[in-house]
């Protein structure tokens, strides 16, 4: 009898595995994305590889949210909850976080412009060969996808705008599967022991280029969205620490943040108050794409954290710095004509005249009569006006 009882449990795990393996992937599938539409008018709300169920939410780039209703197959029906003011739970959280990180001062001082001695943030990726088409030729690249070079170039923006430490992990958690979360999470522990002051879980996205694409000074961008996993104690935390995040990118760097996806999972985000996931780009964005949005999108990190302004790297520095460049070529341009039409004068009157005081003869010519008749216009010069 108790041998019966086994094999029926076996029988029922291996037939449970397959939809249990689905659903721990918290859930993706990068076969084809799921597409969330405003249930009332049709609109595409988001677009992204994320298994969307009932429930999940999201808020968009105005912090309009939107709650699922409905799922069948890739397509999901959401409702309009409410127009969000992310800006009071901003505020709140910077409020507060200096106690909580053991920073607080006794009266306000002027913003700094490096981040506190000691300080620093963990960057890990879940999702190990996430890579960029337009980049590598594909979207998977076994052991380490071009995401880990975006964590590389977020950790060294950190570091050279405003002195901020990171640890970013180079562990491998292939394959991309229903346990990679499990495998992270170790990950993530052992990340945490190092007591960062933020841990932040960094991917890239499936869907259409038209969902993540922006522009940097002028140049292609991939916007950045921030993932919520909702069944996790820690999401009012790490929901206000998103909202600060998306505050404060929303003035500074408009139209960076895509919005905040709620997804029906934890993402590991249980371990911490301050624990992110950012999706950056699509795999239809290029690596440099996601690199010239995050470097700029990342400086909000200690901008939240510790009240740090960095020195350079903004959207706007960039963008003035390459107007100042195309001014600047422009000038040059200008300046090349004027002198080789100056030259090339310079040779034709050499040429014509056969020696240098030929061409300075010539030139006295020139000034004394041939200039003089163009610049007369014939008026009189004894200053009174003709009818």
């Amino acid at each position: 009898m108790i041998k019966r009882i086994i094999y029926i449990i076996v029988i029922a795990a291996i037939a449970f595995f397959p939809w249990t393996s689905r659903v721990l992937a918290g859930s993706e599938d990068v076969s084809q994305w799921y597409t969330m539409l405003h249930e009332d008018t049709g609109e595409i709300l988001m677009e992204t590889c994320h298994v969307v169920s009932v429930g999940d939410g999201f808020i968009d780039e105005k912090n309009r949210k939107y709650s699922v209703t409905r799922v069948e197959g890739h397509t999901a029906q959401a409702e309009f909850i409410d127009t969000l003011n992310i800006e009071a739970s901003a505020l709140a959280f910077q409020a507060n976080i200096g106690l909580e990180l053991g920073l607080a001062r006794a009266e306000p001082q002027s913003p700094s412009k490096k981040a506190p001695e000691g300080r620093l943030v963990a960057i890990y990726h879940t999702h190990s060969d996430e890579s960029y088409i337009p980049t590598s030729g594909t979207a998977s690249v076994v052991p380490h996808g071009d995401v880990y070079d975006v964590g590389d170039t977020v950790s060294s923006s950190l570091k050279n705008s405003v002195g901020l430490k990171s640890i970013h992990s180079w562990e491998c958690h292939l394959p991309h599967d229903g346990s990679a979360y499990a495998r992270s999470r170790r990950t993530a522990v052992s990340l945490l022991k190092k007591n960062p002051d933020a841990i932040l879980d960094l991917h890239r996205d499936a869907a259409p280029l038209s969902a993540y694409a922006t522009t940097v000074a002028g140049k292609p961008g991939a916007k950045v969205m921030i993932v919520l996993g909702r069944q996790n104690p820690n999401l009012k935390a790490n929901e206000q620490f998103a909202f600060a995040l998306k505050n404060y990118a929303d003035k500074q760097f408009p139209g960076f943040v895509r919005g905040i996806f709620y997804g029906n999972a934890t993402f590991n985000q249980d371990l911490s108050p301050r624990a992110l996931l950012f999706e950056m780009g699509s795999q239809e964005n290029s690596k440099e794409a996601a690199e010239r949005v995050m470097v700029n999108f990342i400086n909000s990190i200690p901008a939240v954290l510790y009240g740090v302004t960095p020195t350079g790297g903004t959207a706007k520095v960039e963008a003035l710095e390459h107007t100042k460049k195309e001014k600047g070529v422009a000038v040059s341009a200008v300046i090349s004509i004027i002198l080789l039409v100056v030259v090339g004068s310079a040779i034709y009157l050499f040429l014509s005249e056969g020696s240098i005081g030929g061409v300075i003869a010539r030139l006295k010519r020139f000034k004394n009569v041939e200039l003089k008749e163009f610049t007369d216009t014939g008026e009189k010069t004894d200053g009174k006006n003709e009818e």
